[in-house]
């Protein structure tokens, strides 16, 4: 920058030495030209801070964001209690069911007959009702549904059981 601003003021030397003025129509061009030049040296000057002040805010943004995901994505595992007989292996705590990938139960609505698959912890619960995502019926409640498997449908895959 300080270069293109160094070459301008030696441009406005030499038209000054050479006598290039307003006697000539060449002269006046060569400072309309020359006028321009410099206006053009300050608009680039003035864009190149711009650019510098963006970049400095891009850095404080990015690492606002990271710090953000960081917040968001975290595994929690700094925030988990052990008990004296837990141990942490590199898949996650053992012995408290945290390496135990969760169990999903298939239940069938009685009304649309779309299968939907739920949390098996669901059903561990009190006063829990899951309604079909697909037409809204209740498909299951704790204080009255007594779901029964179907013997036919034992082979749903691993970690799934079927309802019917």
């Amino acid at each position: 920058m300080a270069d293109l601003r160094r070459r301008v003021s030696h441009l406005v030397g030499m038209a000054q030495r050479y006598d290039v003025g307003s006697r000539s129509r060449e002269g006046k061009i060569i400072e309309e030209i020359i006028d321009v030049l410099r206006d053009l040296t300050l608009d680039v000057e003035e864009v190149t801070a711009n650019q510098v002040e963006i970049e400095d805010f891009l850095d404080e943004l990015d690492e606002d964001l990271l710090d953000v995901e960081q917040e968001l994505y975290d595994d929690g595992d700094d925030d988990i209690e052990f008990d004296d007989d837990d141990t942490l292996d590199d898949e996650g705590l053992v012995g408290n069911g945290f390496d135990e990938e969760p169990s999903y139960i298939a239940l069938e609505c009685p009304v649309c007959h779309r299968e939907s698959s739920y949390n098996g912890e669901l059903f561990d619960r009190d006063d829990i009702q899951l309604s079909c995502p697909h037409c809204g019926n209740v498909i299951y409640d704790s204080e009255e549904d007594c779901i029964i498997m179907d013997d036919a449908d034992e082979d749903d895959g691993p970690g799934y059981t079927a309802y019917h």
